[in-house]
């Protein structure tokens, strides 16, 4: 029996709720009347950078426009790589701070082991996490600069017989074969997926209540519970 494959659109379509799905979470993690810091407003220009570019990767696919909506990976993929980021820094409150007063670019700042936060370091950090992360990473990197990558989709056709190729110079893909399009959407998808989790788990651990406080005398009133009825109740 052959697998049913999914149309590109519903591919768009699941992209399209995840990005909401992602607003609907935040909005519960910072209710109205949170008090926010700088951290939590570097957290929601995240969100809202990851949300405007996935919008723009799906009208980019929607036009036939492979090269640029496969950077868009890479780019969604860099914002999960600074947000885990904060995470080894060594005191994220004043490095957020410093970036948002323009002192200095995310790349110059220094790890609590004091490593540089470069690319290269955020990509091993994250790809400590989550190992597919890498190899993505690397495969992404022809599509940010200028490489062969970028010339496959001028090919029009080929007459095989006569070796005569046909070049089609314009800003679509001159073969609008949609099945071109489902692993890059798939990685997209992925990519915001892993965004969207790792922005809404730093706001609840920054907003959630903490657990209620239980007493000495609470715990082991809970502990004569467990034990079951005592001989006075038999």
């Amino acid at each position: 029996m052959t697998e049913k494959v999914m149309p590109l659109a519903e591919r768009l379509a699941a992209l399209e709720k995840l990005e909401r799905e992602i607003v609907v979470k935040a909005q519960r993690m910072v209710p109205a009347g949170s008090n926010l810091t700088i951290i939590d407003n570097f957290i929601l220009g995240a969100i809202k950078r990851t949300l405007s570019q996935s919008r723009a990767f799906r009208k980019l696919v929607e036009d036939w426009n492979f090269a640029s909506a496969a950077v868009m990976v890479r780019t969604q993929l860099d914002t999960a790589m600074r947000i885990n980021g904060i995470s080894y820094m060594q005191d994220s409150e004043s490095a957020i701070a410093q970036i948002f007063n323009g002192d200095v670019t995310y790349r110059k700042l220094r790890a609590a082991g004091g490593s540089k936060m470069t690319d290269a370091y955020l990509k091993e950090k994250l790809t400590e996490e989550h190992a597919w992360v890498g190899q993505l990473y690397d495969e992404l990197s022809d599509f940010v600069h200028l490489s062969f990558r970028h010339f496959w989709p001028v090919i029009a056709g080929m007459d095989d017989e006569n070796k005569i190729a046909y070049f089609a110079i314009s800003a679509q893909d001159p073969k609008k074969d949609e099945a071109n399009y489902y692993q890059v959407t798939d990685a997209f998808f992925r990519v915001t997926k892993l965004t969207g989790m790792m922005l809404v788990s730093r706001l609840m651990a920054r907003h959630s209540p903490p657990p209620p406080q239980i007493s000495r005398a609470e715990e082991v009133e809970g502990k004569r519970d467990d034990n079951g009825p005592s001989d006075a109740a038999t």
